[in-house]
């Protein structure tokens, strides 16, 4: 989105969530790095944790989106000079493809959480 020039489209606050959103990929990816070259388990806490924490932001800004497009909230989250630009990209096609993916990048993150904790429960006596 952001090579897509959306930082100038979207207001301030929706593009912050954008940026924020990247920060804690980029973490995932880096903790994830980290994880994967040390093979250790201790180290999987902080990318899986910015790595659920970046879905859940991305579920959030979904919501934003389709709110956007719906007619009481019409492009609410562009700003108004560019709310013609913006127009029908594509329909509802997009809303609800968003819409399901994160959905199940939702159910993901409870699962792994639920595996996890199941897990931990488990080696405990």
């Amino acid at each position: 989105m952001i090579a897509q020039g959306y930082l100038g489209i979207l207001l301030p606050w929706v593009a912050g969530l954008l940026l924020v959103e990247l920060a804690l990929n980029l973490g995932c990816l880096l903790g994830s790095i980290r994880w994967w070259a040390a093979g250790d388990e201790a180290r999987a806490r902080l990318p899986l944790r910015l790595g659920a924490a970046a879905t859940i932001l991305h579920a959030v800004r979904v919501l934003i989106y389709a709110l956007g497009r719906t007619a009481p909230l019409l492009h609410f989250d562009v700003r108004p000079e560019r709310r013609v630009v913006i127009g029908d990209q594509g329909g509802w096609f997009w809303v609800i493809f968003a819409s399901v993916l994160s959905i199940l990048g939702l159910l993901g993150v409870l699962v792994i959480w639920l595996l996890r904790r199941r897990r931990r429960k488990g080696a405990c006596p």
